[in-house]
């Protein structure tokens, strides 16, 4: 295939090509459609390729090449990506490609259906006829970045402010939230900056917050955090056993202690998804917990495990329920998505039942979180 122009676009539709030409199932083509699908009045600005099955078969994608691509201009993207396809008789694919796609972006295009390749290798091609369904994974960090001094979303203090604003109905301004979260309002105006940026939040220019993507924010979260590792955890064997512990603990938390039970066990007295086997709880000081309870350190067949809290913030909303205390939804929420084996599966099914119930969890305003 010859190519004319030399326009960074038009080798980000190159690149991607390629990209697809080494995937497609045996017997498949892919060419460049542009020339063609003018005739069927597509964009002046838009290009497109066509893909052919074994059987003859093909689809025209039309394709909308983007150097840069974030979650807030997928959003501005996504309208004037629908009206083209339905200029286009109502039900054309369509396909971004970009050097490098946010996992938060990739979600807002898959939700619209609209297909995406980046040249890491991050992918999700959709079409129904001919038949084709393809995801790949690339890079989760931007290889080459240009934002600097970005507030990055990760760490303790990011935490604190994730924590309220999942926790309580906006509106709140930046310097509620600085109080509440005990940040400077500097900080806090930056970190928001972000979360505008990335569409996780909604808010007037230098207005207050009016609305939280509480599914976004908390994934988001729990791709820059590790239960296992964010906190200082230690592993251990309840020689009686977990239900023998949990007793004990109903009864006799341990004196200067205090305990909040997270993780498998907290997510499924809300959302079951299967037995928990791991009993995982903030505890301070976690070696007192398991010298009191006479648990045995073990590397290896633990069925508690003990943290040593990354930031104060874990202590917010805890509840008691039939004696014990437990970490709050949202706590426990990210603590599951983050975690191994089928700890993101229960932290997922936590996460779809506080967006069907949030009047049972989501105090009503940010003063609720004060006392």
């Amino acid at each position: 295939m010859s190519v004319s122009s030399n326009k960074p676009e038009t080798v980000l539709r190159d690149q991607a090509i390629s990209w697809l030409r080494e995937r497609l199932p045996s017997g498949w083509s892919i060419e460049d459609a542009t020339a063609l699908a003018q005739g069927e009045e597509l964009p002046p600005a838009a290009s497109a390729i066509s893909l052919k099955d074994q059987r003859g078969t093909f689809a025209t994608i039309a394709v909308e090449e983007k150097q840069s691509l974030s979650p807030r201009g997928a959003i501005g993207l996504l309208s004037p990506l629908g009206q083209t396809a339905r200029r286009l008789a109502g039900n054309v694919p369509l396909l971004v490609v970009a050097p490098w796609l946010s996992e938060r972006t990739q979600a807002l295009l898959a939700d619209e259906e609209i297909n995406y390749i980046d040249l890491t290798g991050n992918a999700l091609i959709r079409l129904d006829n001919p038949a084709l369904y393809l995801q790949a994974a690339g890079a989760s960090r931007n290889p080459a970045p240009k934002e600097r001094g970005k507030a990055q979303l990760r760490g303790s203090k990011a935490a604190r402010l994730i924590r309220l604003l999942v926790d309580a109905r906006p509106p709140y301004g930046v310097r509620e939230l600085a109080e509440v979260a005990d940040l400077a309002p500097g900080y806090v105006s930056r970190l928001l900056d972000t979360m505008y940026s990335e569409a996780l939040i909604e808010r007037s220019p230098r207005g207050p917050v009016k609305s939280v993507e509480i599914e976004g924010l908390l994934n988001r979260w729990a791709g820059s955090y590790d239960v296992f590792k964010a906190n200082e955890a230690a592993t251990f064997i309840a020689p009686e056993g977990l239900d023998s512990l949990l007793q004990r603990l109903m009864q006799d938390p341990g004196v200067g202690t205090r305990i909040a039970i997270t993780g498998s066990f907290a997510a499924s007295r809300i959302a079951p998804v299967a037995s928990p086997a791991l009993l995982t709880a903030y505890c301070d000081p976690p070696a007192l917990i398991a010298n009191d309870f006479g648990l045995l350190p073990a590397d290896e067949g633990a069925n508690v495990a003990l943290l040593q809290p990354f930031d104060r913030v874990v202590w917010l909303r805890t509840a008691k329920d039939g004696g014990l205390r437990y970490a709050a939804p949202s706590q426990v929420a990210v603590d599951c998505l983050s975690g191994n084996g089928r700890m993101p599966a229960e932290g997922k099914a936590l996460l779809d039942w506080m967006l069907a119930n949030e009047s049972e969890w989501r105090a009503d305003s940010l003063g609720a979180l004060r006392s």
